[in-house]
């Protein structure tokens, strides 16, 4: 299952705050940790973020309903966690290149990284949906569909902005843009403490 790290955005000169966004000398958007609580059969979860949807997400992730996962409850959520782990070069490298064409106000990369960033979306929420959790990390696991889900929006807003060409058209659509890489930090942070809420034994 996947998990991705922050995208970084920095506003082009004059152009004005997205609605609830810290304007700083960085970027937009702060790197996040999050670390599960060891269990028997996992330790710790890298840094992890922000996921695909013409429409943007419900705020509010449900614990995922049937089916279930009818193994044993600790291998299940061993292998979510080694996806997470697995996954986090992958997500690390797609972060950087849409973070990198944002800054250069460079519309074709940033189309380009951003259908990246929806293809492995797709992917992971395919693993998720093919691999149910167990009861006990239900929760987790449907914060960390919905995560993808924001990370996926995210990237649907910067390939609109890329459409438009940037420069002065396209200041509104960066603003949104910005706003949804803000809801999939969001998202990221609440699939932290999902995961640190989570314990499976046997």
């Amino acid at each position: 299952m996947t998990l991705v790290a922050s995208i970084v955005v920095t506003r082009p000169r004059g152009a004005p705050a997205a609605s609830g966004a810290p304007v700083g000398s960085g970027g937009l958007m702060p790197a996040a940790t999050s670390t599960a609580r060891p269990t028997p059969l996992a330790t710790t979860v890298p840094t992890a973020i922000a996921s695909s949807a013409p429409a943007a997400p419900d705020p509010t992730p449900r614990a995922t309903t049937p089916p279930r996962s009818t193994g044993d409850p600790r291998l299940a959520y061993a292998a979510f966690l080694l996806r997470v782990n697995d996954d986090r070069t992958t997500v690390q490298s797609l972060n950087g290149a849409l973070s990198t064409a944002a800054q250069a106000q460079d519309p074709t990369a940033v189309r380009k990284a951003a259908v990246a960033i929806l293809d492995f979306v797709d992917g992971e929420r395919d693993w998720l949906r093919e691999h149910p959790p167990a009861d006990c990390y239900a929760e987790a696991h449907a914060s960390a569909n919905f995560m993808l889900e924001a990370y996926g929006f995210a990237a649907d807003r910067f390939i609109a902005w890329a459409e438009t060409g940037g420069g002065l058209a396209g200041l509104t659509a960066l603003g949104d843009a910005v706003d949804a890489a803000q809801a999939a930090g969001d998202a990221l942070e609440a699939f932290g403490t999902a995961l640190k809420a989570t314990t499976c034994q046997a």
